[in-house]
């Protein structure tokens, strides 16, 4: 039962990290390649969805008892 509830959250933090991803993408082929504040907000929106990936990793290896 904990590691489906491991993959669950697994899952979920890969969809919240390939939204933010897409989301930075969109940022870059706004404006965000032009401007300065926007190729931090690049950068920092990568750093997020890979957390999010990372946290979701962690969870799933934790709860799996792998």
């Amino acid at each position: 039962m904990a590691s489906r509830l491991g993959d669950v959250i697994y899952w979920l933090c890969c969809l919240i990290a390939g939204v933010i991803i897409i989301i930075d993408i969109a940022e870059w082929f706004g404006e965000g390649r032009y401007r300065a504040d926007g190729m931090f907000l690049v950068i920092v929106l990568a750093l997020f969805a890979f957390v999010f990936w990372l946290f979701g990793r962690a969870v799933r290896y934790v709860l799996a008892g792998r």
